[in-house]
């Protein structure tokens, strides 16, 4: 006694849709597992930052002027130089003092 569903000469489909429940659950269930894991797993590191500071630079409020007037003459804020070569040397020295 066989039960017989449908009619013996209808061919059988086949399904080809993929059923991806089960492995979204797979993959929901892996990532809450990797979540819990990772913070347990990565070491910390020890850092000992620098302290920060604030130094205030002292600057000197001294500007200086070099002009030079019509017929050449050179000044160093109002102070006449006799020629290039004092003018350098004395370049030379505020640079030296900065």
């Amino acid at each position: 006694m066989a039960m017989a569903v449908g009619a013996a000469d209808e061919e059988e489909d086949v399904i080809s849709a993929i059923n991806t429940t089960p492995l979204v659950d797979v993959m929901l269930v892996l990532l809450i597992i990797f979540l819990i894991t990772i913070p347990v797993i990565v070491p910390e590191v020890e850092l000992q930052l620098p302290k920060e500071s604030n130094q205030a630079l002292q600057t000197k409020p001294e500007n200086i002027r070099i002009s030079v007037a019509k017929d050449g003459d050179t000044f160093w804020n109002n102070d006449f130089v006799a020629n290039s070569e004092a003018l350098f040397e004395r370049l030379a020295e505020i640079a030296a003092d900065a």
